[in-house]
């Protein structure tokens, strides 16, 4: 099977739109999840991109100059990064663009606000044999209000990233009792969505390469309707939020194709289409790079980044501590799932050029030894001993079992996961609430427990680090130590 992102040759492309090249993207990424009905998949605002959804990578992987600590690339999707020459380039009035990706695509991996539509089954659904089919395919799914083949019609990869993410987020807000138990994550709940009159302009269709095509979207329009109290929250939440939930009315919004087109002079909207295999699926995360692309007047790389994945998930944990240690911007990218992230590794070029030489952190990796366990789409590389050196000194963290000991500058320190409440009341004083002690301690146990790494998956053999598997551990891990009861204590506290 191929995946976009294999940094092949590209036929070297004129500026589709004419406008001025500049440097850096908006600033943004993906929106922040939150815990049960909130967006798995990425949202907008007008000038930019929202954090979400996964933060792209761990903290503790990159450094903090060049290569972002956030996000997707916020330093190189907004303004120039440390040591970048130049003023930040002027916003442009790009909002419609954004709200059609929205609407199209945010929409279509089923995670704006209400929306539960996610495939059970594991099966991937058969993509198109040609990408304005493919394309076709993907409004014909919103107007019919066809969820479920809206998902089974995107990327495979994509899809299974929401997916996977939602049910288990879904299932945990299920558990602390955020939504009723027979809520189902394979439903479209508190939204409705119409389109009528699509149409494309095939002639316009722009071939980006062998395995990416732009496709303008001309005349149509889309009509999203919201409600909230369709929603199927429990009982006890919606008696908490009382007047306030009776208050929310429906909300529409109505997205005119042929309106954006005038108002962006003469440019239509691109939705983006991959080739996976001998198939086309419409694409989230290359449809906001094209836009991303498109709003600062930059191009599509002639080249992209190879993807260079390791022999296990332990050596792809552990390269990509040392090319983030070593500010290897490239390294790290070529270690990202090329199904999943291939869109950073045909943008690398741009990302590269956008974040410019940065300094290695000082830091190098002396010892690394770590723990698996099987998750949801991957396998999840946790710390068991890690050595690492700065400026001829060593420190050292070691785990053993939910303890973990520290060893710096001759000092030791050990703390284990039945400590963390103590160390909280102890810290935090007499102003801090015992309820919220206890949720703190908990958390902080939890994640003890199940340790602290990132999560690897396989791709035609090879090893990659997964950012937005990582998130989603790391989120849901915080959820698993909470409880009902903490639910019940938020609300008493709204009162």
């Amino acid at each position: 099977m191929t995946h976009p992102g294999g940094g092949g040759e590209w036929p070297p492309q004129n500026n589709p739109y004419g406008q001025p090249q500049q440097p850096g993207y908006q600033q943004g990424g993906y929106p922040q999840q939150q815990p049960g009905y909130q967006q798995a998949g990425p949202q907008f605002q007008q000038g930019g991109y929202q954090q979400t959804g996964p933060q792209g990578f761990p903290q503790q992987g990159f450094p903090q100059q060049g290569f972002p600590q956030q996000g997707f690339p916020q330093q190189g999707f907004g303004q120039p990064p440390v040591g970048y020459g130049g003023e930040p380039p002027k916003k442009k009035r790009t909002g419609l663009v954004v709200t059609a990706v929205v609407a199209v695509l945010v929409l279509a991996a089923g995670t704006v606000g209400t929306v539960w539509a996610l495939r059970s089954s594991d099966d991937v659904a058969a993509g198109s044999e040609n990408p304005s089919t493919a394309a076709n395919n993907l409004l014909s799914a919103l107007g019919s209000g066809d969820v479920l083949g809206i998902m089974n019609g995107l990327a495979p990869a994509e899809a299974a990233l929401s997916k996977d993410y939602t049910e288990a987020t879904v299932s945990e807000a299920k558990r602390l009792e955020i939504l009723k138990k027979d809520a189902d994550p394979n439903k479209l709940s508190g939204v409705e969505i119409k389109s009528e009159g699509i149409k494309f302009d095939e002639a316009a269709a722009e071939k980006v390469n062998d395995h990416l095509t732009i496709n303008k979207v001309v005349e149509g329009r889309i009509t999203i309707t919201s409600d909230v109290k369709q929603i199927p929250l429990t009982d006890k939440l919606v008696d908490a939020l009382g007047a306030e939930l009776d208050r929310a009315a429906p909300q529409t919004e109505t997205l005119d194709f042929a309106k954006v087109k005038d108002e962006r002079k003469g440019k239509p909207i691109g939705i983006a289409t991959i080739k996976v295999g001998d198939e086309w699926y419409p694409s989230l995360f290359y449809t906001i790079a094209h836009a991303a692309l498109e709003e600062e007047g930059l191009k599509w790389p002639a080249q992209g980044i190879a993807p260079a994945g390791a022999g296990s998930a332990g050596d792809a944990a552990k390269q990509f501590v040392e090319k983030a240690l070593d500010s290897d911007v490239e390294g790290v990218i070529a270690l990202l799932p090329p199904d999943e992230m291939g869109v950073l590794q045909d943008l690398g070029p741009v990302i590269l050029d956008q974040v410019g030489k940065t300094a290695a952190s000082g830091a190098k990796l002396v010892e690394l030894e770590t723990d698996t366990r099987d998750v949801t789409g991957g396998v999840q590389v946790t710390v068991r001993r890690l050595v690492l050196e700065v400026k001829g000194e060593r420190g050292e963290i070691t785990r053993d079992g939910d303890c973990y000991t520290a060893k710096a500058e001759g000092q030791t320190q050990r703390l284990c996961a039945d400590e963390i409440t103590q160390l909280v009341e102890q810290q935090a004083g007499r102003n801090v609430p015992a309820a919220a002690i206890d949720v703190i301690g908990r958390v902080g146990a939890q994640v003890l427990k199940d340790g602290v790494g990132v999560v690897a998956t396989e791709v035609d053999g090879k090893w990659y680090v997964s950012p937005f598997r990582t998130y989603s551990e790391i989120f849901l891990t915080l959820m698993r130590g909470l409880e009902p009861k903490d639910l019940d204590e938020l609300l008493k506290a709204i009162k």
